[in-house]
């Protein structure tokens, strides 16, 4: 462009220099004005150059803006969806929360009325503690009161145990005594023995004392009897039992009242030789308390008896108990 602007100067100039003063003045004009313009068009031109430069400058600019923008739009996004996400943890999150606040109200519940019930419970218990305590403090008194009772009876066992060692050494010296006296009768006629009971029986034979169906003793039974009277006659603290027993021969009523009659017959020979009446018991057992079964004229051998049974005094073991 500008070897243009310079060759048209040139014909210009040549071109003037054949033409008149005034001509060439208008040249010069248009010269000066071409000038201008040319000036004009190179700022121009440079301001071109500048506002392209400006121009690529911004292009570029825009683009890294874009870029920015574009990363920025990007991260935008990526941020929406990580807000959305969050947002949606977040809610479920709440959600959960409020289940977990409402699970943890009935489980608060729950354990208040759960605490509130052992509380009832532990003072009941507390109250059966209690009670069990003072029921223990009053075993403990009444167990040392029992203790001092236990104490006061093995004394009274001791001394009753000693009283009763009196008696059965009493009884045996008694027993002695009546066998001494009823010496030469065998144990099938009279039978002396402490029994289990703690009792001495008698044990004398029908044919010894009666005859049979009879309730009258004869000569060799009164004297038999009138012994046993002197042996126990002033005997203390025992009470005696005369008890009639038959066999089963005959009816039971004639039986009774056989057993009865023999043994009040064999009382009445006690009182007259000393015994004293309020010691003395009349008892008829017929036939039912027999030593053997009825079954052969051995067994209601045996069975025919008359027993005096001479036993400690219970009224006097009670008193002395009490």
């Amino acid at each position: 462009m500008l070897k243009l602007y310079s060759y048209l100067f040139v014909l210009v100039f040549f071109g003037f220099s054949c033409v008149l003063p005034s001509k060439y003045q208008n040249v010069v004009d248009e010269k000066n004005k071409l000038y201008r313009e040319n000036e004009s068009l190179r700022y121009l031109k440079d301001q071109s150059q500048k506002d392209k430069k400006e121009i690529e400058e911004q292009k570029q600019k825009i683009a890294t803006t874009e870029e920015l923008l574009f990363e920025l739009n990007t991260k935008l996004t990526a941020s929406k969806d990580l807000y959305s996400k969050c947002q949606s943890d977040y809610d479920k999150m709440l959600s959960e929360n409020k289940k977990m606040l409402e699970k943890a109200f009935i489980d608060r519940s729950s354990l208040n009325e759960e605490l509130a019930d052992k509380q009832k419970l532990l003072a009941e218990k507390e109250k059966t503690l209690k009670k069990l305590e003072t029921d223990l403090n009053n075993k403990k008194l009444a167990q040392e009161l029992l203790h001092g009772d236990l104490k006061l009876r093995e004394k009274k066992i001791d001394s009753l145990n000693t009283l009763l060692e009196l008696k059965d050494k009493k009884l045996a010296d008694i027993r002695k005594k009546i066998s001494d006296l009823l010496v030469g009768y065998s144990n099938d006629e009279i039978l002396i023995e402490k029994r289990s009971d703690g009792k001495l029986y008698i044990t004398m034979s029908q044919d010894l004392l009666f005859e049979k169906g009879s309730d009258r003793l004869d000569a060799k039974g009164k004297a038999i009897i009138i012994k046993i009277a002197g042996a126990i006659k002033s005997e203390t603290g025992f009470s005696i039992l005369v008890e009639g027993h038959t066999d089963t021969d005959g009816s039971p009523s004639r039986n009774w009242d056989l057993s009865v009659q023999r043994a009040v017959a064999v009382v009445k020979v006690l009182e007259e030789n000393g015994v004293m009446s309020q010691k003395i018991t009349a008892a008829g057992r017929s036939q039912f308390m027999p030593l053997l079964p009825n079954t052969s004229e051995a067994n209601k051998s045996k069975n025919r008896r008359t027993e005096i049974i001479l036993e400690p005094n219970i009224n006097e073991i009670i008193q002395f108990l009490n």
